[in-house]
């Protein structure tokens, strides 16, 4: 009788389970609300940008210029450039919507007078429209060590806001 009843309570432990599962996908699925993700919307960043130098503080060089593509309007960084294989920093676009600022972690390919370099960024916040930004993505451009004006090819990247 005993393995009976255990031969009965495998199904019954069975439907107990997926019935739990599906109340735990529902409340999830009620507690983020129909419209949560509805609200988000996506930006599918494509742009180019020219800068040129404003201050340089030691290894840190302070950046301005114009950002055409999906998000035109005027571009600021802040990159230090202490380590020779790695370049880091923050670029900022601005736009009349509001702002987004991107990590940007790059990587040059020479040490010649101009040197091009790639790498990735990561969006952690924004401004106005954007305030909600996150997302990632990737660029490419080179530097003048003359002038250190900085010419950004490409910054390709998915926003959510």
């Amino acid at each position: 009788m005993g393995s009976h009843l255990t031969r009965r309570g495998r199904p019954a432990l069975a439907a107990v389970l997926v019935l739990a599962v599906g109340i735990g996908a529902a409340a999830t699925a009620a507690a983020s609300g129909p419209g949560a993700h509805a609200s988000r919307r996506a930006l599918h960043v494509n742009d180019s940008a020219s800068l040129h130098l404003t201050r340089k503080s030691g290894n840190v060089l302070h950046e301005a210029g114009r950002a055409l593509g999906s998000l035109p309007g005027s571009v600021t960084a802040t990159l230090n450039i202490s380590h020779i294989t790695r370049v880091t920093g923050t670029v900022t676009f601005h736009s009349g919507a509001g702002s987004i600022t991107m990590a940007a972690v790059g990587y040059p390919s020479s040490t010649g007078t101009i040197v091009p370099f790639s790498g990735n960024v990561a969006v952690r916040s924004g401004t106005g429209r954007y305030r909600a930004a996150l997302g990632s993505g990737r660029f490419s451009g080179s530097v003048s060590r003359r002038t250190w004006a900085v010419r950004i090819r490409s910054v390709v990247a998915t926003v959510t806001y």
